[in-house]
């Protein structure tokens, strides 16, 4: 078993591909890592994103009115973190089509700026619907031309992807 446990390596190849896609990010550094995280969660990405404050300190030791402005500075790296346990899934091929499938959900984050936007917590960007506007709909495009680019046939409806992702999970226990 413990051959089919995915290296750190074989994930950063599988983040290469789906590069391939995203000719916009070649400039970004991008780490990716197996962690273990809450079954409700496939995958995540996150950001260091620094915060200044901008002032006047003299102004404001004096008593002088001053204005105190932050600042942020768009995070150079990120980290895309994976759900360990879909090392579960014993079949490499279904399981890299898998990762991929969610390594593209989270690089469309990073493409859209969504950390720097809605930089104040996935709780509190969840209930701001960062998923609207057709992003599901970017996610199962991209993915497509991923398959495309590999060869392999593509998935007609983004609902049957849905499907299939979720039987998936059923086999290896997901919430268990």
């Amino acid at each position: 078993m413990k051959d089919n446990i995915i290296t750190a390596d074989e994930c950063n190849e599988w983040m290469k591909e789906c590069l391939l896609v995203f000719p916009e990010l070649k400039r970004k550094k991008l780490k990716i890592s197996y962690k273990k995280i809450s079954p409700k969660t496939l995958g995540y990405v996150s950001a260091n994103i620094e915060k200044k404050l901008d002032f006047d300190p003299e102004a404001l030791l004096l008593g002088e009115e001053t204005q105190i402005k932050e600042k942020k500075s768009r995070p150079k790296d990120y980290a895309i973190f994976i759900n360990d346990k879909l090392q579960r899934i014993a079949n490499i091929a279904l399981r890299k089509e898998l990762v991929q499938n969610i390594i593209i959900h989270e690089l469309l984050h990073v493409n859209n700026d969504d950390l720097f936007t809605l930089s104040k917590g996935y709780d509190r960007r969840k209930k701001k619907k960062i998923h609207v506007n057709g992003f599901d709909n970017d996610v199962f495009t991209r993915y497509n031309q991923l398959r495309g680019i590999k060869g392999i046939m593509k998935i007609e409806k983004k609902e049957h992807l849905d499907i299939a992702v979720h039987k998936i999970l059923e086999t290896i226990r997901w919430n268990d």
